[in-house]
C-alpha cells in the first residue's frame, strides 16, 4: 500500500510539474524569438515606420527626437520605410539596412542598402544599390570588397548588432541579462492582454540613469508581427522628453537564409591573406 500510495503521489507530483512547466512555456510568445537569438539561427526581415514629426502635439511632448526629421525639413531628406535584413548561422552573419528617400531617387538611386557580412572572423562591408536600373555593388572600391577582422572586444563591449540602432536595442530588450553586453539596460516582463483587432501582446519596460523605456511586442497568435517602444526622459532644461519607436516584423524565422550568407555575384573578394589562412 505505501508503495502505492507513493506512486500515485509521484505521479501527482510529476503531472503538477508538467503543467508548471507548460505553463511557464506558453507564458510568454517571446521566448520562441528569444531562443533563436540565443541559438544564433535565424532570419528577419523588418521596417522602422515610426510615424515622422506631427505639425501640432497636444499633449507638448516630443516623441520624435532622434528616430525623425523635424516637420520643417524637406521631403527629399525624409527617410521612407524599407526593408532592413538579419540572417544569422552561427558565426556566419548578414546584416542589411534598406534605405530610400525622395533626394537619392532625384539622382537615379533607388533601393539602397548598406550590407555587412560576417565569414568567421572576417567582416565585409558594402553597399548595393540601383544607379538607373542597373545593380551596383561598392565595397573597398566599385565592383570589390576587402575584409577587416572582426573586432570580439567591441562586440563583447557593446552586444550583438542587429542592424539599425533601433532594432539593435529592442532585440537586445529581449535577451536575458546574462546574454547581453554589460552597459546594456536591464528590462522586465510587466504584463502581457489582448487587442481589440486580435493581436494579443507583451509589455516589457527598464529604469536605468533616469531613463525610462516602455516595449511592446505584437503577437498575431504565436507569430511576432510589431514592436512599439516609448522612450522618456528629462532633458537639461527639466522639460519631459522622448523618442519613440515602431518597427513591422515581415519575417521572424529559424531558418538561415542561406544565399545571404555569401558574397553576392559582382562583387569581388579582394582580401590579402596569409598563405596559412588561405
Amino acid at each position: 500500500m505505501k508503495i502505492k500510495k507513493f506512486c500515485k503521489v509521484t505521479l501527482a507530483l510529476a503531472v503538477a510539474v508538467s503543467t508548471m512547466a507548460s505553463v511557464v512555456c506558453e507564458a510568454s510568445n517571446l521566448d520562441t524569438y528569444r531562443n533563436l537569438l540565443m541559438r544564433k539561427t535565424y532570419t528577419i526581415k523588418y521596417q522602422e515606420i515610426t510615424p515622422q514629426a506631427r505639425a501640432t502635439n497636444k499633449d507638448r511632448i516630443n516623441l520624435y527626437g532622434k528616430n525623425s526629421m523635424d516637420t520643417g525639413t524637406s521631403d527629399l531628406f525624409v527617410n521612407k520605410p524599407t526593408q532592413s535584413i538579419l540572417v544569422c548561422d552561427g558565426d556566419n552573419k548578414y546584416e542589411e539596412i534598406g534605405v530610400g528617400n525622395a533626394y537619392l531617387e532625384s539622382a537615379g538611386i533607388k533601393s539602397v542598402a548598406t550590407c555587412r557580412l560576417q565569414k568567421g572572423d572576417e567582416v565585409f562591408n558594402y553597399t548595393r544599390y540601383y544607379d538607373k536600373d542597373k545593380l551596383i555593388y561598392r565595397g573597398t572600391k566599385k565592383g570589390s570588397v576587402s575584409a577587416v577582422e572582426f573586432n570580439i572586444l567591441a562586440n563583447l563591449e557593446q552586444g550583438d548588432s542587429f542592424g539599425t540602432a533601433n532594432m539593435t536595442r529592442l532585440l537586445n530588450a529581449m535577451l536575458p541579462d546574462g546574454n547581453k553586453a554589460a552597459g546594456m539596460p536591464s528590462f522586465r516582463y510587466v504584463g502581457s492582454g489582448w487587442l481589440n483587432n486580435g493581436l494579443d501582446y507583451e509589455d516589457y519596460r527598464s529604469d536605468s540613469n533616469g531613463v525610462f523605456e516602455a516595449v511592446r511586442y505584437y503577437f498575431n497568435g504565436y507569430t511576432l508581427v510589431k514592436i512599439a517602444s516609448a522612450t522618456y526622459y528629462t532633458n537639461a532644461k527639466g522639460e519631459l522628453d522622448g523618442t519613440r519607436c515602431i518597427i513591422k516584423i515581415d519575417e521572424f524565422s529559424p531558418t538561415p537564409d542561406k544565399k545571404y550568407l555569401s558574397l553576392p555575384e559582382g562583387l569581388k573578394d579582394t582580401t590579402k591573406r596569409k598563405a596559412a589562412d588561405k
